[in-house]
């Protein structure tokens, strides 16, 4: 019961990223496939919610969450890769982009004052500013 609407997500999720137009890089595609999906859990809201304290409240359940995560992630990985993104970078895209979602709904629920949609754009905002905020060469840790 938890974890039902797993597979609607999932499709949804896979037609999202194959309907995004073309010539956007990997985060581009998922900023706009989630933003496309985002609707299942604002009309979930209610249930969102309690979900997600009861998840976190029981190991098992935790443990279940993270595999369908990582379930669905590989999902989005092989839409990516559908639209020839290089293997190791769809992964990587996946992931990353699964947090962000992820990472945007918590703060949603934290904060409902602004919408998912906001705290989404805002989760990609942040994901680009982190990996182009650059170390000055001397505090680059060495290889």
């Amino acid at each position: 019961m938890l974890f039902d609407g797993e597979a609607d997500l999932r499709a949804a999720l896979i037609q999202a990223v194959a309907a995004t137009p073309e010539g956007l890089q990997p985060l581009e595609i998922l900023r706009c496939a989630f933003r496309k999906v985002e609707r299942i859990l604002e009309d979930n809201r209610p249930f969102a919610e309690p979900r997600l304290q009861v998840i976190a409240a029981t190991p098992a359940f935790r443990e279940r969450d993270l595999a369908k995560a990582a379930s669905l992630a590989e999902a989005v990985a092989g839409a990516l890769r559908q639209r020839g993104v290089a293997d190791r970078l769809a992964g990587l895209a996946a992931r990353t982009g699964w947090a962000a979602f992820h990472h945007a709904a918590q703060a949603w629920i934290d904060d409902p004052s602004q919408s998912l949609d906001a705290h989404l754009l805002q989760a990609f905002d942040d994901l680009r500013a982190l990996s182009v905020t650059a170390l000055p060469a001397q505090a680059r840790p060495e290889s």
